[in-house]
């Protein structure tokens, strides 16, 4: 079985997409990149946080397309502005007055239901202070009348969290699960959960499949498992899915 890839890339930014507005300027530093079918390809995004939802973005079996800096919200003239040129030309009629002015959301979906969603994010300690987030409730008023709620996503600085290291490991599963099951692997591993849940060490050692097959069967609702409180581990238990991908609904868990 060839390894899985890592979970994200330094992608070219020419070949990106950055959204309505350019990410922060990093001093020559890679933006920081990631793929995602979702997103249409290639996307760079201001830091790893924002890459971390991402990846739960793509693995989000109710999100059916997501976007990077997707739009502009004109705090003064309470419109959004989704080109860059409208929003060059929002600035050249307020005299070019940015801050308290503007809102840029992290993140729009398209949920599979045709609803559309926002999502601010946030390295929890990192929050923002009073100022800011009356700005953002500013915005969320706006982005409202035009059919965009706006959620908080709160990311753990503690890099080892169920949901932080999870997402890691099943965006990449995701988009290899092809190459690595066959019908026989998925049969055989549905007959073995037929009478309940397993441990993850009982059931690879009993069916003779490496661990690294688990992300493929709970990123394709083979398996299904608690992902939100347990790491994919040896203790990890297990049952069988049939399909459902529920278990792939990350993202509330980081909400505040």
């Amino acid at each position: 079985m060839r390894s899985a890839p890592s979970y994200g890339v330094r992608s070219r930014p020419s070949a990106a997409n950055a959204g309505v507005r350019l990410t922060a300027r990093t001093y020559g530093k890679a933006r920081i990149g990631t793929y995602a079918e979702k997103a249409d390809g290639h996307i760079t995004v201001e830091a790893d946080p924002e890459r971390l939802v991402a990846h739960m973005l793509c693995v989000d079996p109710r999100v059916r397309s997501f976007r990077p800096q997707p739009f502009t919200v004109d705090l003064v003239a309470g419109r959004l502005l989704f080109t860059s040129e409208e929003l060059s030309e929002a600035r050249r009629l307020r005299g070019s007055r940015t801050g308290e002015a503007e809102y840029t959301p992290d993140f729009a979906t398209v949920q599979a239901d045709g609803l559309q969603r926002a999502y601010e994010v946030k390295l929890q300690g990192f929050e923002g202070d009073d100022r800011y987030w009356a700005k953002v409730e500013r915005a969320r008023e706006i982005m409202e009348a035009y059919c965009y709620p706006l959620f908080t996503v709160v990311v753990p600085r503690n890099e080892r969290h169920p949901v932080v290291v999870n997402a890691q490991l099943l965006k990449p599963a995701a988009m290899r699960a092809r190459d690595y099951l066959t019908p026989d692997i998925i049969s055989r591993v549905e007959r073995y959960c037929e009478p309940g849940p397993v441990l993850q060490r009982a059931l690879c050692a009993d069916l003779q499949i490496p661990t690294g097959l688990i992300p493929p069967l709970l990123a394709t609702g083979v398996l299904q498992a608690d992902l939100v409180h347990h790491h994919i581990c040896a203790t990890l238990q297990l049952s069988a899915a049939y399909g459902d991908l529920s278990h792939l609904c990350l993202i509330e868990e980081l909400r505040p």
